[in-house]
């Protein structure tokens, strides 16, 4: 029976989960990425970015911790955001799924609860940018679901996971192989689901360049492919579809914050796409709250507005 290390009881103890891998490992997690563009499963526009590597695939050591002796992921439960939009005397009411929301607070207050379960021993903790779900799976912190998406026990895949480079050199490493939900060999729940049918019974890892999340988090200049059913889009920004039919989700389904509501004047603003001066200020300091940003406008509000003019109070 594996040890639970003291720190990752005290960060349960604070609501979060984690657990911690040797740096021997950093490299590997970046090889095993690339392996998977190599053979062909994982597309050039996800793989690069701008034309060069994302740094997550070739992870380093950071200049301000080169002796780094751990890998340390903590994982915080989060919620859906579900934001109110007013139109045409409607108040139609918007997800944002967990993850998009609130970074910097949830690595933050990480940070903090890291140091707090090490005192009085003063170690150090530094931001890691690493593959994070492969990073969870692979420390036993998660599994996959079909959709590759990482669930936790109780949250389900409603959960931040967070990762830091460490000099705590710990007497346990809990590198493991690749696990999935159980229920996964059987369930179909997700496939079905899937509007843009990314996620494909011939494999396990999904078609991430047809993934409605990856082709909305584009930037507001470039349309929706026609090929894109209007009635697929369901959140401001990424997409739950997968999530909320997933039977480890369903406790969670209608959890979620509600946060800032937009007038019409606001609302017309954001679809009409030309910002600029305070105003525009204004609203993105109401869209940052929700993890959003102007560069995703009008495109994503536009096309929900259009499929939800039938309906009142529509979320998700």
């Amino acid at each position: 029976m594996r040890i639970k290390p003291e720190f990752v009881k005290y960060l349960e103890e604070n609501g979060c989960f984690g657990s911690v891998v040797s740096i021997d490992h950093l490299e590997e997690l970046g090889q095993e990425i690339s392996s998977l563009h190599d053979e062909g499963l994982l597309d050039d526009s996800i793989y690069n970015y701008s034309g060069k590597k994302r740094p997550y695939h070739t992870p380093r050591l950071p200049k301000s911790l080169p002796r780094a002796r751990s890998i340390i992921i903590v994982s915080t439960p989060q919620p859906m955001i579900r934001t109110t939009f007013n139109w045409e005397n409607r108040k139609i009411q918007l997800l944002v799924p967990p993850t998009y929301f609130d970074a910097y607070k949830v690595a933050n207050r990480a940070r903090l609860l890291l140091k707090k379960a090490f005192e009085p021993r003063k170690y150090r903790f530094v931001r890691a940018m690493l593959p994070l779900k492969l990073l969870a799976v692979r420390s036993g912190l998660a599994l996959y679901g079909r959709n590759n998406i990482t669930y936790i026990p109780a949250f389900g895949s409603f959960h931040r996971p967070t990762a830091f480079y460490s000099d705590y050199d710990s007497p346990v490493d809990n590198w493991q192989e690749k696990k999935a939900l159980p229920l996964c060999d059987k369930c179909k729940a997700c496939i079905e689901a899937c509007p843009t049918k990314a996620i494909r019974e011939d494999r396990f890892l999904v078609s991430a360049e047809t993934c409605l999340t990856y082709l909305n988090e584009k930037p507001a200049s470039e349309r929706f492919s026609r090929w894109i059913d209007a009635s697929a889009h369901n959140a401001l920004i990424g997409c739950m579809r997968c999530q909320m039919v997933c039977p480890y989700n369903k406790e969670l389904i209608n959890w979620y914050d509600d946060r800032e509501e937009f007038t019409e004047e606001e609302s017309a603003y954001l679809l009409e796409g030309k910002f600029s001066g305070e105003r525009a200020a204004r609203i993105e300091k109401k869209l940052k709250r929700i993890g959003l940003d102007l560069s995703s406008f009008p495109r994503n509000l536009e096309v929900l507005l259009q499929t939800r003019k039938n309906f009142v109070g529509t979320c998700g």
